[in-house]
């Protein structure tokens, strides 16, 4: 009443002025009291922060001398300013990366139950060494845990599976060994998950499905073993799925193909068997697929053409038949294609052709040690981003495809043992990147030309058993890179260059078998004489 009567007689610039008063003395007012109550909190977490200094500064002592003078800023009561320390805007230590820092010394002396603020411990590529300590699992708070790149050894804490909060747990490249707990399914905010490069052994626990989050699993290089879990199939935001070089069994579930986020699934070095599921072709967003040295038979599903962003197919070492999808040829996306190694028949599909054409043109291409015949592909390199071709110990036949001729960007090509016909003067041409040639063992004639001289890095050049005539150009003396030539089993004639004693690291035992051809022995150096042979020539790249 009182206030409605001063409103209507105080005229509206004093009104202005009475309500300005009132919310500047209202505002002090409300200050006041957050200053009072605020001063609890500060103090609560000053003492928090003399827990945490204690903590710290006696791990800083359980380390070795040199870690200790890494960590010269660690002194004093407040660890806001430690090195690598991190504090919220309150003063609570809230990150620990320590990571590339050099340090040695164990996790022992560490007081984790001091630490129960810290979001994200980080202690990546050092040298700490002895077991994960089970208190671990008082960081309530820790959303990353990354130890990667360590000497650590021993199991995992099963205590580890307490910390709920965790996104990231990292604990790759260590000697961590025993069986994955089955409490690690328990970290249902889950994104990220590394156990690569340490000793794991046992099967994957069935409980890892529970993390539904997850959208990276990487457990390559462990000695794991069993069957790839069916509860995987409820990771249905995972994108990264890599189980590679292992020990793991089985056929590869069919499940998996419910897993539509997935980009990059590798399989590779297991002890794999069974067909590849039709199904696969569901993963449409599949980048990567490596299914390689495993022991799966059958055929390439066709249904691999639907995986239209596929740029890594590696399907090589196993047991498959029957002959390339023509599907194959139609992933517009496909850089690397490993199929060596198999049972695969039948000729090369001619949309294979097609990929060296493409936005993304192929830049891998292995079909090695198959039983595959017909012509190769004209069109292999017309997109000139051809670095690795690879079709040796087949049966193809033909002329060698005539793109190759201009394809600068090669750096190891190997086409031994086939029929291949054509003139090699014509068909080869500049290679500047080119580090390894293998045309031995099929038909081929011409003669040796000067164009080699600019494959200045050429180390290994093999052409034996072909009709090569004519002479050994000067050039090949000079080829300082060159460790390996083999010309044996040819129709060369005329004298061994002289430049040929300069080539220090030159295979003797090769140069040697040119004795078999129309040359002396007196016309060899006495440097590459056979009595001073010692050099083996292991097969393969």
């Amino acid at each position: 009443m009182v206030s409605s009567l001063l409103l209507s007689i105080l005229s509206p610039l004093r009104v202005v002025f009475f309500f300005s008063i009132f919310l500047v003395d209202t505002t002090s007012f409300h200050g006041a009291g957050a200053s009072a109550s605020s001063a609890p909190f500060f103090a609560v977490n000053e003492t928090g922060n003399k827990d945490v200094t204690a903590a710290l500064l006696n791990w800083k002592s359980t380390l070795d001398n040199h870690s200790q003078s890494l960590l010269s800023s660690w002194h004093g009561d407040n660890p806001c300013g430690f090195t690598g320390v991190t504090c919220s805007d309150y003063g609570a230590v809230t990150h620990l990366n320590l990571s590339d820092r050099g340090l040695r010394g164990t996790l022992d002396g560490l007081d984790f139950s001091r630490l129960t603020s810290v979001v994200s411990f980080e202690l990546a590529n050092n040298s700490i060494y002895g077991s994960i300590p089970s208190s671990i699992g008082n960081l309530s708070k820790l959303n990353t845990l990354d130890l990667c790149i360590n000497e650590l050894s021993g199991d995992i804490p099963p205590s580890l599976g307490m910390v709920g909060s965790l996104h990231c747990l990292d604990l790759c490249a260590n000697n961590l060994s025993g069986h994955i707990p089955e409490e690690i399914g328990r970290l249902d905010s889950l994104l990220e998950l590394g156990f690569s490069r340490n000793n794991f052994i046992g099967p994957i626990p069935a409980s890892l499905g529970n993390l539904s989050s997850l959208t990276h699993l990487h457990l390559w290089k462990n000695q794991l073993s069993g069957p790839i879990p069916t509860s995987l199939r409820k990771l249905g935001n995972l994108i990264e799925l890599d189980l590679s070089q292992n020990s793991f069994s089985g056929s590869i579930p069919r499940e998996i193909s419910n897993l539509r986020n997935l980009k990059y699934v590798w399989l590779w070095q297991n002890n794999l068997s069974g067909l590849i599921s039709s199904e696969i072709g569901r993963l449409t967003s599949l980048i990567h697929l490596d299914l390689s040295y495993n022991n799966l038979t059958g055929s390439i599903p066709r249904s691999i053409g639907n995986l239209t962003s596929l740029s890594l197919l590696h399907l090589s070492a196993n047991e498959i038949s029957g002959s390339i999808p023509e599907e194959i040829g139609r992933l517009p996306s496909l850089e690397s294609l490993m199929l060596f190694d198999n049972y695969l028949s039948g000729p090369i599909p001619a949309s294979l052709g097609k990929l060296g054409n493409l936005t993304f043109p192929l830049r891998s291409f292995d079909v090695a040690d198959n039983e595959l015949d017909g012509e190769l592909p004209e069109d292999v390199c017309l997109g000139r981003s051809l670095r690795f071709f690879s079709v040796f110990n087949n049966h193809f036949t033909g002329p060698i495809p005539t793109s190759l001729a201009n394809c600068s960007t090669l750096i190891r090509l190997r086409l031994e043992g086939n029929q291949l016909i054509g003139n090699i003067t014509k068909a080869f041409g500049i290679y500047p990147h080119l580090e390894y040639m293998d045309l031995s063992h099929n038909h081929l004639n011409g003669e040796l030309s000067w164009k080699w001289d600019h494959c200045r890095n050429l180390t290994s050049f093999k052409i034996s058993n072909n009709n090569i005539s004519g002479e050994i150009p000067a050039v090949f003396g000079k080829m300082a890179q060159l460790k390996v030539l083999n010309l044996s089993s040819n129709n060369l004639r005329g004298k061994i260059p002289r430049g040929f004693g300069s080539l220090s690291m030159f295979s003797t035992r090769l140069m040697h078998k040119l004795v078999e051809l129309e040359f002396e022995q007196k016309q060899i150096p006495e440097k590459y004489s056979s009595s001073n042979s010692q050099c083996t020539s292991p097969r393969g790249s």
